[in-house]
């Protein structure tokens, strides 16, 4: 019993802080990208110390906190549709060859993403992006969608060394 009770109150704080981390987003210039990466820090250690619902559910509550609580909705969103990822790399990363692994993960970037912007042009009509993506040449947001996909690798090699720092210092 009490061990269940300390997977909840840490799953618990864990939201917590990944909702004030994605909060950071709003009040640090820049931030917009930074700050869904470091709460999705806290995802990480959820999912390595928690049941995996109380993981699932640590990513659901901080981002509906941060939807509802962070003045970078932009932030907020990134979080909303990538968040989880660091719950879902162990089965992504368990896919052989390497090639399909990394296809996956891309293609897995590119649906959270394209659903997030496709949201914000299409159903909430944000005038300035509609503006935004109108005024784009398809070479700028085609080399926009590339870059975003690099970033994305390089967040999944960050994750990958954070985890295995965090498992190397647990046993320790």
């Amino acid at each position: 019993m009490r061990e269940r009770t300390h997977e909840l109150a840490l799953a618990g704080v864990l939201a917590a802080l990944a909702a004030a981390l994605l909060c950071l987003g709003g009040l640090v210039p820049l931030a917009t990208y930074c700050a869904p990466v470091l709460a999705s820090a806290a995802v990480l250690v959820a999912g390595e110390e928690c049941r995996p619902g109380l993981a699932w559910g640590c990513w659901v509550v901080s981002a509906a906190l941060g939807l509802l609580l962070c003045g970078d909705r932009e932030a907020a969103l990134v979080y909303a549709v990538l968040g989880y990822y660091p719950l879902l790399k162990p089965k992504l990363d368990a896919l052989r060859p390497r090639p399909v692994r990394v296809l996956a993960k891309l293609l897995l970037c590119a649906v959270s993403v394209g659903s997030m912007y496709a949201l914000l042009l299409f159903v909430f009509r944000l005038d300035a992006l509609v503006r935004e993506v109108a005024a784009s040449t398809p070479a700028l947001l085609w080399a926009t969608a590339l870059l975003g996909a690099a970033a994305f690798l390089a967040y999944d090699l960050a994750l990958a060394r954070l985890q295995a720092l965090y498992r190397h210092r647990r046993t320790r």
